[in-house]
């Protein structure tokens, strides 16, 4: 049996930008081995009670040799702000890694990732788990205070187009028009992206107006309850049927979901 419940020490936590944190646990061998880019973990909070629901986190970055799974997260409310506050050492209840994740398929060798604030973090898993493929990667953040792990990507992509809304880096622009010009240039196999629902309705108009031969692949953010299908609080529209985004998603082709 698949092992997806643990409790799991934290190894480390430490800052990357403004209210933005990287969480960093020792996990066990089944939630590395079965995790896919894209999943996340259901944590629950420290010291919460029964008041606080778990928080879906997606997955930053994993190192199998270190049997760890980093997790960067934004500051939103309370929930987020315990989970900053956690020292090295201390334990946390997780479920992971959930629900389904990017769909890389072998003919994927030219491989886009678009991400926007901290949905650009779950992005990064790929270079530790699809390895030797050409990326490009395009990353808008709200400003230069709140850009982080832009050396990582530019570590693994052959190339990286930053924007964000107040031009303090990158180019001042909407992330998915510089996603539009370069896709007037040539064409992925495949774009794999992650945001928030303002960005993927952006996303799907420039889809639909210069890539619609381009397999597109978004993965939801979306208030849950439960993570593991019981509560049907996290539903979206797809293929004009409810989808569970923790069971069926978060990942879905973005020709399906209802934007």
């Amino acid at each position: 049996m698949i092992k997806k419940h643990d409790i799991c020490r934290v190894a480390s936590l430490e800052p990357l930008s403004k209210d933005t944190y990287a969480l960093t646990l020792k996990v066990n061998g089944d939630m590395l081995k079965y995790f896919r880019p894209g999943q996340f973990a259901h944590i629950r909070l420290p010291h919460a009670g029964e008041h606080l629901l778990r928080r879906p986190i997606s997955v930053n970055t994993i190192d199998r040799e270190a049997e760890t799974m980093r997790f960067a997260f934004l500051i939103q409310g309370e929930g987020t702000r315990r989970l900053s506050q956690c020292r090295p050492g201390d334990e946390l209840d997780i479920l992971a890694p959930l629900g389904q994740g990017f769909r890389v398929k072998e003919s994927h060798q030219k491989i886009w990732l678009v991400g926007g604030g901290i949905g650009i973090a779950p992005l990064l898993s790929l270079r530790d788990t699809v390895p030797g493929r050409e990326y490009t990667a395009f990353l808008g953040y709200k400003s230069r205070e709140y850009a982080y792990e832009l050396k990582e990507f530019e570590g693994f992509c052959k190339a990286v187009h930053v924007t964000s809304d107040d031009g303090s880096i990158g180019e001042k622009n909407f992330v998915t028009e510089a996603l539009r010009r370069e896709l007037a240039k040539e064409k992925p196999d495949v774009i794999l992206s992650c945001g928030p629902l303002p960005m993927f309705r952006s996303l799907k108009r420039v889809w639909e107006e210069d890539g619609r031969d381009v397999e597109t692949q978004v993965s939801m953010e979306q208030h849950m309850g439960c993570g593991t299908g019981g509560c049907y609080t996290c539903t979206c529209m797809v293929a004009g049927a409810m989808k569970r985004v923790c069971m069926d998603g978060p990942v879905f082709d973005i020709r399906e979901v209802e934007l």
